[in-house]
């Protein structure tokens, strides 16, 4: 039966995969060298694209088959820019990697095709509307990196100039630069209360050690009568997932503080006191409890009950297979069906269930043989949400 389930997962993966191969609309990319490239972008009066990867890159390949080939991102660029993707690690791609000091990948450079210079730099995995907005800045002006990096270390402060500069920052994820032009607004007279400013902090300010997660706790009433409770507690449930009991119980009660709490105690009984009793106890209670949302659970518990080979001799008997039995639970009930790493964690956890019997001879626990007893009772890439089709009778 387990192997039968193996085959039913790398059958969900060939699904996953093949979705994205159907897609054919997206970015249309030129593939003539880059004198073509540069002569083509000046007779169409557009800025050059180029999405410089290596073969090796993971976003660079998450990018290629989840958004680039999206309608709305080709119908874009393709309006826009002369496209072209270029591997930084072959033939001319090498040369115009180094020189347009690419050291990240994937790098997305916006050039003059006229006197080939960059106007626009950003790079990472991004969303469609992400992406598009990148594409957009490079269009403007004034949202360039060329002119945004130019005019903060020519020392423009402007409250409105800063927030571009930060969200520019985010973009690229230079945490500490724009962690540092936030707290400069705030040093020049912005307020955490101006909507502003708290979309800017709600948009790119994160995690717990910086003063501004504390002024919304201290403050939390007026923060609520600004900008509403789901929002506020949406903010400090998001950046208090992963700090300390300590400090959470200091912070005002909002929506979620309880369960991150619950969470990190999970958390330092897995990883610390490598107290695994205690945490299946736990986890187990967190599956249960019908108060909670089961997606939330299943998000936050995945990468906490993950198997790695590598050292998978090394886990007790008891916490191995309740790691097993809880892959199989997020794998059978997670609402994202297409998230192809749910899938692939509990097909490697199965293939090292059957590894370890084989070489201590004891078999496979009896629950793995039967139908979970929680959650969905049968394994399928159907979305939670769609309905089975009605049986009808013949006449």
């Amino acid at each position: 039966m387990v192997k039968i389930k193996i085959l039913q997962i790398s059958l969900m993966l060939f699904v996953s995969t093949s979705l994205f191969a159907e897609k054919t609309e997206g970015i249309e990319f030129f593939h003539g060298n880059w004198e073509e490239a540069k002569t083509k972008a000046q007779k169409e009066d557009k800025l050059l694209f180029i999405d410089f990867y290596t073969q090796w890159c993971g976003p660079c390949l998450n990018m290629a088959k989840t958004v680039f080939v999206l309608p709305e991102v080709g119908e874009f660029y393709n309006s826009k820019f002369v496209c072209l993707k270029i591997d930084a690690e072959t033939g001319e791609g090498k040369l115009l990697a180094k020189k347009y000091a690419v050291r990240s990948y994937p790098t997305y450079a916006f050039v003059n095709p006229v006197n080939e210079k960059i106007v626009h730099r950003s790079g990472g995995r991004k969303s469609s509307e992400e992406f598009i907005n990148v594409g957009k800045a490079a269009l403007q002006p004034q949202t360039t990196s060329e002119y945004i990096l130019s005019q903060y270390n020519e020392g423009n402060r402007d409250q409105d100039f800063m927030i571009s500069y930060v969200r520019y920052m985010s973009s690229i994820y230079k945490r500490d630069a724009l962690r540092a032009g936030f707290d400069e607004i705030i040093k020049n007279g912005g307020k955490l209360t101006e909507l502003v400013i708290w979309k800017l902090y709600n948009d790119c300010i994160s995690g717990y050690d910086n003063p501004y997660l504390k002024e919304v706790s201290d403050n939390y009433n007026k923060f609520v009568e600004l900008f509403g409770k789901e929002e506020v507690d949406k903010k400090l449930a998001k950046e208090t997932q992963y700090c300390s009991e300590e400090i959470m119980v200091n912070l005002c009660d909002f929506e979620g503080k309880e369960f991150n709490i619950r969470l990190k105690k999970i958390s330092d009984n897995i990883y610390f006191k490598k107290d695994y009793t205690q945490a299946i106890k736990s986890i187990d209670a967190l599956l249960v409890d019908s108060t909670l949302n089961k997606q939330k659970v299943i998000d936050r518990l995945k990468f906490m009950v993950r198997l790695n080979k590598r050292y998978g001799t090394d886990y007790p008997d008891e916490w191995f297979y309740k790691c097993v039995e809880y892959l199989r639970y997020i794998a059978y009930n997670d609402t994202t069906r297409d998230d192809v790493r749910i899938h692939y964690d509990y097909a490697l956890a199965l293939e090292m269930m059957l590894e370890r019997s084989a070489k201590t001879g004891v078999e496979v626990p009896e629950n793995f043989k039967a139908a979970p007893e929680l959650g969905k009772k049968e394994y399928s890439s159907r979305p939670t949400e769609l309905k089975m089709k009605p049986k009808y009778r013949k006449r």
